[in-house]
Formats: C-alpha cells, structure tokens, sequence
C-alpha cells in the first residue's frame, strides 16, 4: 500500500506541475515536435495520423514524469518510451473509447459530453502508472475522478483561460506586424508548455487518489476546487463551490 500525497487545489496542482516542468524542459520541446507534426496534418492525413499517435505517447511519458517526481527520482525521455510503448495498444484503445464517449455526450446537449471527458481522463495515466489495460483504466479513472470533477474541471478552465488570453495577446500584435509566421510560432510554444502542464496536473490527481493508497492528512484550506478524494466529496465543500 503507498502513501497518498497531500490534497492539493487546482490552482497548486498546476503550479506544483510547472515546477515539475521546469526541472524536465525536455518535455517542451517533445510536445512543440509532436504539435508541428499534428500540424502537417493539414497537410496530408497520415501526418495527423501520426501527430495523433505521437500526442498519446507524449502525454502518456508527461504521467510517467510525474510519476517519477513523486518517487522522487530522475528519469528522462529515452527510459520512459520504453514503458510507454508498451502500454501503447492500451492507451490507443482508450483513447478511442474515450473518443466516441465524448462525442456522443456532446451530441447530447454538450454538458453529459464534458461530464464524461472529465470523468474518464484520469484512464491514461492509470494505464501508464499502474499498468491497467483500456478498460481498466477507464474504470479506475471512472472511480478516481468522482470526488474530483471540480478540481479536474478547474485545471482545464485554467489551461483554457492561459492559452486563450496569450493567443489573444499574440495575434494582436501579430495583426498588427502582420506576421502570421509570429503568430504560428509563439501559438506553438505556448502549447507545447501548457498542454505537459495540463498532462502533469492531471497525473497528480491520480496519484494522490489512486486506489490502494493510504489516506493522509488533508489540508482543508483547499479553495473549493480541490476535493477529499478516492470519490467523495464533503457537503461543506460542495456548499463553497
């Protein structure tokens, strides 16, 4: 049985993973190479093949970083691909799972669409952490994430509101350069720091409610988008929100 981490709020997960990204700049750069290869798909369909394919293994070596600052240990690139590549027919599966869920929830009526995707987001790095197969994972994160809807749905507001404002920023001034180029390039940089901050955020979650974990102190000065975890919620907590 592990030790659970402490509780943090969506606001501290996402610092606490920036600084995780600090100390692993090499994930920038493998999320700015797979979005310019996502981006070639315009282009031809087997580069977005491909750029799809390489985003599911990047996100999956962001959880396995996070695993490793929770350990406490150093890893890179070159030894976690090894891993991930072994876990790749389950994460493309539940990918796709995941996939079709969403887009029927979005049909109908967009919020059973966004419940679902936030309820099922948690299956990637239970497959890559914990080694569950498609449908185990998506179980598990099913579980996991009940008591964190909120904190998990306050880390992709908060991806959202920072990638959309700097976007904003960048193509004022590009517009008025006029140079697209700068927009291009500076849309793809932010990207590439935001979505491993977004993957490490997501993979903390997991970690300190991952199942067969021991129960620690919770600090309940948590804001209101953090939760007591393992798929429960205190009425107090649901009162601030």
């Amino acid at each position: 049985m592990t030790t659970k981490l402490q509780r943090k709020n969506s606001v501290d997960t996402m610092a606490e993973a920036f600084g995780w990204l600090k100390r692993s700049p090499e994930l920038i750069l493998l999320f700015l190479v797979v979005g310019l290869v996502d981006g070639l798909g315009e282009v031809s369909f087997l580069f977005g093949l491909l750029g799809s394919l390489l985003l599911i293994v990047a996100d999956a070596i962001a959880h396995r970083f996070a695993y490793a600052e929770v350990k406490g240990r150093a890893t890179s690139i070159g030894e976690e691909i090894e891993h991930v590549l072994g876990r790749l027919l389950s994460l493309v599966g539940a990918t796709l799972i995941y996939f079709v869920a969403v887009a029927i929830g979005l049909v109908l009526l967009i919020l059973p669409g966004i419940y679902l995707a936030i309820r099922l987001s948690l299956a990637f790095p239970a497959i890559v952490i914990d080694d569950e197969n498609a449908f185990d994972g998506l179980g598990t994160s099913w579980n996991v994430a009940k008591g964190n809807l909120l904190k998990l749905l306050g880390i992709s507001l908060l991806a959202f509101v920072v990638i959309f404002s700097t976007t904003l920023v960048v193509a004022i001034f590009g517009a008025l350069f006029e140079s697209a180029a700068v927009i291009a390039v500076v849309s793809a940089v932010i990207t590439a720091v935001i979505s491993p901050i977004v993957q490490l955020s997501y993979a903390r979650v997991y970690l300190e409610n991952r199942p067969g974990s021991e129960p620690e102190s919770v600090d309940r000065d948590d804001d209101p988008w953090g939760s007591t975890g393992n798929g429960t919620r205190t009425n107090a907590e649901d009162a601030n929100w």
